[in-house]
């Protein structure tokens, strides 16, 4: 068990492709316990990962951390190194690891055909079977069932060093985690306590600030207002003791004027209106001061609200888009997924649900097939992109003209992404990827949307936007989740996937 904390000393980085620092100077001392990092999209977290477990080297500065560190990324379309010794290893670990996280042993040769899903619960498996004084473990919750999160957390359970932990499911976060870092690059923030907890205290933070900085604009304003009527006063006085036009026979004024120029008592009202600038610089300082703590305390708080986005699509001017015929598709060597006659209407909102592995993606893209036959206007967002299919998506965004770049950016932006950190990425996030093409979906004129997994990698503020958008969508809906919450906020039909143990066959059932 190791008990040597991690240590940021001064720590600078940004991407070689960046101008603008990700981190600045960061000082953070970490005890070895298990540590949410938390964060809006695209705000850090993943680079904060990797600088802690020496994948990435800072810029300036420096990172000391324990003995072997293990990282486990967000994607997993790369077998895991070494993974080779672990499929096949058979002492007392290897085996309990496997039968806890039902991993087959021959994932490793049928990597590609396995589910997300299966991917992932392999990937953690891999990396606890690992002699490791570190973990750090990005979206370990993305693609996972029910059933497979609660073994996965059980396992984490048993994992007593210093443990890093990138999620949006605060289940997971609460069960595990007894310190907390907030990170939205530049800014990061440190708790001694559960996550939730950590968001309680920055909503209060945020609207504790968000009060005074109320409170201090109506002094400003008051203060403004004081300040014009001074002004007007002072500039009365210097109406009235001028002797620009008085009649020069009038000896009684001139003598009225004289003797408050010697009492001095014509500057009286200047002196008071010079006073209050200096009142009211001071005033505006701190008010500027004010609504920058205000605004690096509103890029915290995930608890915050977001704007609506503007959605374009249209309903289908015929009621049935596809009809699909009763049949099995075949999912491997031994397995098929059994299909009933089934269609899909312009309005309906289904809800695709199983366990992993089930067949959930077989189906879609069956249905992908058949609606390329028509003249139905889709758009499909698959469970995972890989780096390079990112890659080809951020290149054809970028060669858009810069009207529909800026709706889409500004459809990004209502999802809870920083537009800076966003347009200042070479690559962005999974997470951010996955706003990137929904914002884009929503953009155009589709009668059909499809999303396998729509909310993985997104934070708790970009859900609930994401599912205000979609319900206010004309046209049909196609999800696939395991967010149970987000389905029912969404869904009238529901496309039920199961497995038959006898005939080691799938099947669909709708309701």
């Amino acid at each position: 068990m190791n008990t040597q904390p991690l240590e940021f000393h001064q720590v600078t980085y940004h991407y070689p492709e960046q101008t603008l620092d990700l981190f600045q100077d960061l000082s953070l001392s970490l005890a070895p316990v298990w540590t949410a990092v938390i964060g809006a999209n695209g705000g850090g977290k993943s680079t904060f990962l990797q600088l802690a477990c020496g994948l990435l080297a800072p810029i300036r500065g420096t990172v000391q951390h324990p003995g072997h560190c293990i990282y486990v990324p967000q994607r997993t379309e790369e077998i895991p190194p070494t993974y080779e010794e672990f499929a096949y290893a058979y002492d007392a670990e290897a085996c309990r690891l496997h039968g806890r996280l039902h991993l087959g042993r021959d994932y490793l040769d049928r990597w590609d055909t396995l589910s997300e899903g299966e991917r992932k619960r392999a990937q953690i498996g891999w990396a606890l079977y690992q002699e490791s004084d570190m973990l750090c473990i990005d979206e370990p919750s993305n693609h996972l069932d029910r059933e497979a999160m609660l073994c996965v957390l059980q396992s984490l359970k048993e994992y007593r060093s210093l443990a890093l932990l990138v999620s949006h499911d605060l289940e997971l976060l609460d069960a595990l985690c007894s310190q907390t870092v907030q990170v939205h690059a530049p800014l990061v923030s440190k708790f001694t306590c559960a996550p939730s907890l950590a968001m309680e205290e920055t909503s209060r933070m945020h609207h504790s600030l968000l009060v005074s900085y109320q409170q201090h604009a109506k002094r400003e304003a008051k203060l403004r207002q004081e300040k014009r009527t001074r002004a007007a006063h002072a500039a009365k006085q210097d109406t009235m003791n001028t002797k620009r036009n008085i009649d020069p026979k009038d000896h009684d004024a001139k003598g009225r004027i004289d003797g408050v120029r010697v009492s001095g008592k014509d500057k009286v009202a200047g002196k008071l209106s010079n006073q209050l600038n200096a009142r009211l610089k001071r005033t505006e300082q701190d008010g500027s001061l004010l609504a920058g703590s205000l605004a690096n305390q509103s890029l915290l708080n995930l608890r915050k609200d977001l704007d609506g986005i503007t959605v374009q699509g249209s309903k289908a001017c015929r009621n049935t888009l596809v009809r699909m015929d009763a049949c099995a598709l075949e999912m491997g060597p031994i397995r098929r997924l059994h299909l009933p006659s089934m269609e899909l209407s312009n309005t309906q909102r289904v809800a695709v649900r199983g366990p992993n592995g089930v067949g959930k993606s077989t189906l879609l893209k069956h249905l992908a097939t058949l609606l390329d036959q028509s003249t139905i206007r889709y758009w499909q967002l698959e469970q995972e992109l890989g780096k390079e299919e990112s890659l080809s998506w951020f290149a054809r965004f970028q060669d858009l003209d810069s009207s529909a770049k800026g709706e889409i950016v500004s459809s990004v932006v209502r999802l809870g992404s920083d537009s800076n950190l966003f347009l200042g990425s070479a690559l962005p996030s999974p997470g951010e990827m996955r706003k990137l093409l929904i914002a884009w979906a929503l953009q155009e004129s589709c009668e059909l949307i499809i999303l396998d997994e729509p909310t993985n990698h997104l934070d708790l503020p970009s859900r609930l936007a994401l599912q205000q958008a979609l319900s206010v969508f004309p046209g049909a809906l196609i999800l696939v989740s395991h967010d149970q919450r987000f389905l029912e906020g969404l869904c009238t039909s529901w496309w039920d996937l199961a497995w038959d143990a006898q005939k080691g066959d799938s099947f669909l059932s709708i309701h």
